[in-house]
């Protein structure tokens, strides 16, 4: 490799630093201020016991709000671009680094805090979630409710698909604790499929394996 073909590598991933990157903290939301119509899927949860409800907020150094203390799905985004490694070019005595060039995945996620729903049977309350998108990210398609009962955290994952159709509307358990839950879940068309997937260790709102959900 010359030296003017290493000048130009290296001002080419000057230009192309920042093409992939991810986000420090997750972006939080209330349900109620999501748009409907552009929610990937529309979850309704009705929990056997209620959970744990206390919502507190603060507004962080970013100036925007961060919400806790009651029941949120976690959803994670992915976006893929060029990164670069370092390669060398030359003798070993008067080695010079390049960029060599590679394809990286980046991730970042969003939270959004359920929206209690009137006229449920007490003891029963019902919470409704929207999946967002996000603007230049992809949609993993997966998401993650988390809640607590008493203290006891609990988290359950979920894989859904906006392609496919399946029976949306079912009984679930909670894998820790053995929480029961009722989902249903709406699609745009009314077409789409929701379905409970093992969670992956380390990466709240990821499938361990993610089949497609109609399988």
């Amino acid at each position: 490799m010359s030296y003017p073909q290493i000048i130009a590598g290296g001002l080419a991933a000057v230009l192309l630093a920042g093409c992939v990157h991810s986000e420090i903290a997750p972006r939080d939301y209330l349900a109620q201020d999501i748009d409907k119509s552009q929610a990937l899927v529309e979850v309704d949860v009705v929990f056997g016991q209620a959970p744990d409800d206390k919502l507190t907020s603060r507004m962080t150094a970013r100036n925007s709000a961060e919400y806790a203390g009651a029941p949120h799905i976690v959803v994670p985004f992915y976006q893929k671009g060029l990164g670069f490694d370092q390669g060398f070019a030359g003798t070993y005595m008067f080695a010079v680094p390049y960029p060599i060039a590679k394809v990286e995945t980046a991730t970042a996620s969003s939270r959004v805090f359920g929206q209690k729903l009137d006229g449920q049977q007490p003891g029963s309350p019902r919470y409704r979630f929207r999946v967002p998108g996000k603007a230049q990210w992809n949609s993993n398609e997966t998401f993650m409710l988390s809640f607590a009962r008493k203290g006891r955290r609990e988290e359950i994952t979920f894989r859904f698909s906006n392609e496919q159709s399946c029976p949306s509307a079912f009984l679930a358990t909670t894998p820790l604790y053995g929480f029961p839950i009722k989902v249903v879940a709406t699609f745009k068309g009314n077409q789409g499929c929701l379905k409970v997937c093992d969670s992956r260790d380390q990466w709240p709102g990821f499938c361990a394996f993610q089949p497609p959900p109609a399988a």
